[in-house]
């Protein structure tokens, strides 16, 4: 039998317990709990099925709030299966406490993901909710882009009730918190490595700004950073290290799509050689990680008014287009840049374009040949490139670590392929 997992639970018999496992379908997705097999799998059956189905539907309408969408079905094997569907009311609770699923186990939410539960239900983002802090806010720089990029001043209320970050009822919204001169909420931590993490250069914290200001300033540092001139003839050219264009997109994705929830600032990490943007969170709820890093997505916004403001003040030139410009930047670059999901952030590291710069022939070679071969055993390496076997693993090892390509599986199923 298929065994346990995030959307399916085995039972022997119907203890309660199971209606915390109703609570964490009904929270995150779509599951099923059968009923009837054992701890090891196998097939038992419930005795008097029919009966066991109504208390199982009895119990479930009396102790989960609200009431999840579910079905219960008896086969021939007289097994029972609920089938409860992902529901829009979140959070579903048994017994005052909002569940989900870790792999094959059922645990209580956090405080965090409780708040996202409840904002989920009311079909609002983070940005959309009410700010709870201090009202008399200013916004300096927001206004002056809204000037520089339409022409005019933004009007109050008018403009802040038709932006939506603002409404006589509730005033100001976190998003105009974000957008105020002295955004309260965290920023962006920026440190400068020399040759590992132990040496730190320099650090820089983008604090109690707005978010367009943290945008602005951050870039300034890049810029300082990863841009340099050169004479060209007799013109001065900028020569881009690692395109801004790229980093403009990962910093203002960070900004208006990040979990504003955890306390956490962006993170970005500036090597000689490389750069990382890691924002706070996993992905938006419905965004699986193969869609996320997929060329063609929709664009799921976790703060969706913040969202359309930067659109219509052009710091975005639209939604979902992230991933496929970054990559379309480096295609024809040897080192690419690396994306992770995980589900407490989302990072991505963008090489120096000239890093190939500092890869030996050897290094090369194998590089290319990984690149159209992929995925590659070791054996095939060795009759396309002409090195030696020692020389090859030593090479091989070295473009592991920098990043460039990953060893899947071991013996002489061992695969090499570039990191994506």
């Amino acid at each position: 039998m298929e065994r346990e997992g995030r959307y399916l639970e085995y039972k022997l018999h119907p203890a309660k317990s199971y209606l915390k496992t109703v609570s964490a379908f009904a929270n995150y997705g779509t599951g099923r709990i059968i009923f009837g097999v054992s701890d090891d799998c196998q097939i038992v059956g419930i005795d008097n099925p029919e009966e066991t189905a109504l208390n199982l539907e009895n119990q479930i309408n009396d102790n989960l709030s609200p009431s999840p969408d579910y079905t219960i079905s008896i086969d021939a094997q007289n097994l029972i299966t609920v089938t409860v569907r992902k529901g829009r009311n979140t959070p579903y609770c048994y017994k005052g406490t909002a569940y989900k699923r870790n792999d094959s186990s059922t645990v209580a939410v956090s405080d965090y993901e409780y708040r996202n539960l409840v904002m989920q239900g009311a079909n609002l983002t983070f940005s959309e909710l009410p700010f709870a802090g201090d009202t008399h806010l200013t916004f300096s720089s927001f206004c002056r882009e809204f000037e520089a990029r339409l022409g005019i001043q933004p009007v109050f209320p008018d403009t802040y009730i038709t932006l939506e970050i603002y409404s006589p009822e509730a005033g100001f919204t976190n998003a105009a918190a974000l957008l105020s001169d002295d955004n309260p909420f965290p920023g962006i931590d920026i440190v400068r490595y020399g040759e590992n993490h132990t040496q730190i250069l320099e650090r820089i914290t983008l604090e109690h700004i707005s978010v367009l200001d943290m945008l602005e300033q951050a870039e300034v540092i890049f810029r300082r950073v990863y841009t340099f001139e050169t004479v060209e003839g007799f013109t001065r050219v900028l020569k881009e290290r690692i395109p801004i264009s790229c980093f403009r997109e990962l910093i203002t994705n960070a900004l208006i799509h990040r979990e504003w929830l955890i306390s956490s600032r962006i993170r970005v990490e500036m090597y000689a050689d490389r750069l990382y943007v890691l924002s706070p969170g996993e992905l938006p709820d419905g965004l699986s990680r193969e869609e996320y890093l997929s060329d063609r997505h929709l664009s799921i916004l976790r703060n969706k008014s913040l969202s359309l403001i930067f659109l219509k003040l052009g710091k975005i030139e639209s939604l979902g287009s992230g991933i496929p410009m970054i990559r379309e930047t480096y295609v024809s670059s040897p080192v690419q840049p690396v994306f992770e999901v995980s589900e407490s952030s989302v990072s991505t590291m963008l090489p120096a374009m000239d890093a190939a710069g500092g890869l030996t022939a050897e290094q090369l070679t194998l590089f290319r040949l990984i690149r159209d071969l992929q995925p590659v055993s070791s054996g095939v390496l060795l009759e396309r490139s002409g090195l030696a076997r020692s020389t090859q693993t030593r090479v091989l090892n070295g473009l592991i670590e920098k990043q460039i390509i990953i060893r899947n599986g071991s013996g002489p199923a061992t695969r090499y392929s570039l990191k994506k």
